[in-house]
């Protein structure tokens, strides 16, 4: 062979063991990663070991590929890896009302499927012992690098406990509510009695009842609540609703008032009604009331401006006597709310405002 033809040959052999070093290091290259991702898949296992709650994962297809070890420990059954979001409803659970939860309900699915990015239910499932416990399924998308949907993850947490809790809650709070009106009637009654023997006229009793009954029905509503705040849409609407019907618009965003206050604005409330129906604009069959509110927020504290405008009616007459009712709209608001009030009286109808601070605990 000529020396032309040893260099080709020599050179040839150069390039194999090149490509074959290459081939080699590529191999070695893709166990290592093959093995990375196999160390990070048992470490992401290990990891979701030590949560407290249940986590279920799914790939893109909705086909379940993991559950750890609490899964298995509150559901008392072994993880079903259901192969899609259609085949969600071997898992047996029910809704409150006692309907079977479908496959399209659970939060895997609303999230795989319709693209919810965040998706949450209580259900009461039925473990593989038959017993059934509350449980919370909360489920988000997993997504890779570039954005796109790779799989989706749920979180099982047993609620059992907080709903026996809870019943029980509402248990005490309708005995409480039933135990307050009752002690409102036996005041009422004591009351009524009291005046009766001391020859009181019977329109001031009934005036008096009237009262009692406007405090006990904003007490039911906080009792209904936390007992800490109230909203005043709510406590406006349980006082002039039954007073003036359809006759009285209430409009405001959603705010809440400390109980003291709620309490001082139902009886605010009852006086500015009454004296509506006596001598204002609900004392004539066209006539009806406006109250409305809204919301001033500024760096440093937030107000509510409050207004109460009569139509339709007589023309209001200002006077100087301050009885009961006055005090209340008036004084006694204004203590309880660190607020202003104003009446004014247009021959368009009685007007009354009132201008206070206020935290805001819920709003809309």
């Amino acid at each position: 062979m000529s020396d032309t033809g040893n260099q080709d040959l020599a050179l040839e052999v150069r390039r194999l063991e090149a490509a074959l070093s290459a081939a080699t290091a590529e191999q070695a290259a893709s166990a290592e990663r093959v093995q990375l991702a196999a160390h990070r898949v048992k470490h992401l296992e290990a990891v979701l070991e030590t949560v407290p709650v249940g986590v279920v994962l799914a790939d893109a297809n909705g086909r379940i590929i993991h559950g750890n070890s609490h899964v298995e420990e509150m559901v008392r059954h072994p993880v079903l890896h259901s192969s899609d979001v259609d085949s969600y409803r071997e898992w047996i659970a029910y809704h409150a009302d006692g309907r079977r939860v479908e496959s399209a309900e659970y939060p895997l699915s609303r999230v795989i499927k319709d693209g919810e990015e965040r998706s949450e239910i209580d259900v009461h499932y039925e473990r593989g012992d038959g017993t059934r416990f509350w449980m919370r399924i909360i489920g988000e998308p997993v997504r890779g690098a570039d954005g796109q949907l790779i799989g989706a993850t749920v979180a099982l947490i047993d609620i059992d406990r907080e709903r026996q809790l809870q019943s029980a809650q509402e248990i005490l709070i309708g005995e409480l509510n039933h135990r307050v009106k009752n002690a409102f009637a036996v005041v009422k009654s004591i009351v009524s009695q009291s005046l009766r023997k001391l020859s009181v006229q019977r329109g001031l009793r009934e005036t008096i009842d009237r009262r009692l009954d406007a405090y006990s029905r904003a007490h039911a509503k906080l009792i209904g609540t936390t007992w800490e705040h109230a909203p005043i849409g709510e406590v406006a609407a349980d006082i002039l609703q039954p007073i003036a019907g359809d006759r009285v618009r209430i409009t405001g965003p959603v705010v809440e008032v400390p109980s003291r206050q709620a309490l001082a604005f139902s009886m605010a409330f009852y006086e500015l009604a009454t004296n509506a129906v006596k001598y204002g604009a609900l004392s004539t069959p066209e006539g009806w009331v406006e109250l409305s509110w809204k919301l001033e927020r500024e760096a440093t504290r937030s107000e509510i401006e409050m207004q109460w405008t009569e139509h339709g009616g007589p023309t209001p007459v200002a006077t100087d006597e301050q009885g009961f009712g006055s005090f209340i709209i008036g004084r006694a608001l204004q203590m309880e709310t660190g607020g202003s009030v104003h009446s004014a009286y247009p021959a368009s109808g009685f007007e009354w405002s009132l201008r206070m601070p206020v935290e805001t605990t819920g709003e809309t």
